[in-house]
């Protein structure tokens, strides 16, 4: 059985019996420890695929309930914690909205994203400030990813994510369509992010329990 890919520890394995992938039911594997859950690596589209559902997202300026999403996300993760600086929007897909709205409040904004906005230099530097939205559930190395990003800021830098996080039992997440988006490869609990915050020396924040949690880096 494969082991966590946050904590390293047991895993057991449940089984999608609704959807099949090359003629086989799709499993993911759950932490017996944190709740962390992947989907096993066996049915991972490829990147090509991958993309393909990314240039559908309609994420531009003027898709009214997209920015006002973000508008949320920056009033309850970003202006209580920091206010300007240098900031990197990993992650930033086809139409980057979050970025703009940053600029607009004073942050001077770099871009990343390994389909849209594939620039390395970007990762040469550090950051006051790292948001992730709706990125971390597509991680296929969650832990060097996540160890990439906390290099990448600032001492008291600040990490803010957006992803759904896992709150439910197994049968729940089975049924659970945030699950079924087929690029969406790891799930997160509140548990999963209380390793990540030991592993990396991390102060949490904020979370409101649901999709938004801030990272401090000590």
């Amino acid at each position: 059985m494969s082991k966590c890919l946050i904590c390293a520890s047991s895993t057991y394995q449940i089984e999608d019996t609704q959807i099949k992938h090359q003629h086989r039911y799709i499993t993911y594997n759950v932490c017996e420890k944190c709740g962390f859950t992947f989907k096993d690596h066996a049915f991972h589209i490829t990147h090509t695929e991958e993309k393909k559902q990314y240039d559908f997202h309609e994420n531009t300026l003027e898709n009214e309930g997209y920015v006002n999403m973000f508008k949320r996300f920056i009033a309850d993760a970003i202006d209580p914690f920091i206010q300007q600086g240098e900031c990197l929007d990993f992650g930033s897909g086809p139409g980057p909205v979050l970025s703009i709205l940053l600029k607009q409040k004073g942050f001077n904004v770099t871009l990343y994203d390994p389909f849209y906005a594939n620039d390395q230099t970007a990762l040469n530097k550090q950051y006051d400030l790292i948001t992730s939205t709706e990125v971390f559930e597509h991680f296929f190395t969650p832990k060097q990813t996540i160890n990439e990003l906390v290099n990448l800021l600032k001492p008291k830098g600040i990490l803010a994510i957006m992803t759904s996080f896992k709150t439910m039992n197994d049968t729940a997440f089975l049924k659970w369509w945030y699950r079924r988006d087929a690029t969406h490869v790891c799930f997160y609990t509140l548990s999963a992010f209380q390793e990540i915050e030991q592993t990396f020396q991390l102060q949490r924040l904020y979370t409101n329990h649901k999709n938004i949690i801030v990272l401090k880096k000590r």
